[in-house]
């Protein structure tokens, strides 16, 4: 927060970039989530086929973020 000469204080606006990371960030944290309970529903179906669409839809998120 900033002061101004009259007392006051002054909200500073989140920058979009920042503003933008912090969406990013719930929604890849919201994607992890959702792809362990996946892997965890198809082990637990009984689901012992290849399982590497999991891996890469979860981890090709955490690489985009990683770049922004």
């Amino acid at each position: 927060m900033k002061k101004r000469n009259n007392g006051k204080h002054i909200k500073n606006k989140l920058e979009f970039s920042k503003a933008l990371l912090v969406q990013e960030s719930v929604l890849i944290w919201i994607n992890t989530l959702v792809m362990l309970i996946l892997a965890f529903m198809c082990i637990y179906q009984g689901y012992f086929g290849e399982l590497p669409w999991l891996s890469v839809m979860a981890g090709l998120p955490w690489a985009a973020y990683a770049i922004s």
